[in-house]
């Protein structure tokens, strides 16, 4: 998953399992998803294409009721093989605001931060859908208007890729730029990372 073709896409299937797939500019699939449900532990599966024969990477929530409990959740990124090359932290509290997590290399050292750029929005599409009838067609409304993005900052602080959804009513479709020059070597674990981040934050906007 070296020297990745930005921007990529990541789009849900329409399908009874929390599907999506990734696909670089040229259209080159990346990965395909399967996402567990019905668990209290995530536990996400990745593989070479939608036969699902080959599968590169896993990714599971350490600790019990760890999908449960969202706001603080450390996901762990694994090769197939076992290989661990990172994980996802969720920064406790602040991810009940608006998203806000730490991409850690293997040794537990933060190499990326990702924050949602407009967190308010997320609070008051919460108060609308909480309207009985009304609230929920005005949703769809604001859904499809309103959609969040999401900035990647290296340890440096310097931006380095924006994840914004794109507008739709019934697709799940996320779009990643690169923001400033980069070097490949992160290339696999922030992919891995960023398909954690849409699984996340997939019903907002």
């Amino acid at each position: 998953m070296d020297n990745l073709r930005f921007p990529l896409t990541l789009e849900f299937k329409f399908s009874l399992f929390t599907e999506l797939q990734v696909h670089d500019a040229n259209g080159q699939l990346l990965a395909y998803v399967r996402e567990k449900t019905f668990s209290v532990r995530d536990e996400v599966k990745v593989f070479t294409d939608a036969s699902r024969q080959v599968q590169t990477h896993g990714m599971r929530a350490q600790g019990f009721m760890a999908g449960a409990l969202d706001w603080k959740a450390k996901r762990l990124i694994r090769r197939s093989d076992g290989t661990e090359i990172g994980a996802l932290q969720a920064q406790g509290m602040k991810t009940l605001w608006g998203a806000s997590y730490e991409l850690l290399a293997p040794n537990g050292q933060p190499l990326f931060t990702i924050k949602d750029d407009h967190p308010w929005l997320g609070v008051i599409e919460g108060l609308i859908g909480a309207v009985p009838f009304v609230g929920d067609l005005v949703a769809m409304g604001f859904d499809y208007l309103v959609n969040p993005t999401y900035t990647v900052t290296d340890a440096g602080g310097q931006a380095a890729y924006r994840v914004f959804k794109k507008r739709s009513l019934f697709s799940r479709r996320f779009k990643v730029e690169e923001l400033t020059p980069r070097s490949p070597q992160n290339d696999e674990l922030v992919l891995m990372g960023l398909i954690q981040l849409v699984l996340r934050e997939r019903e907002r906007g």
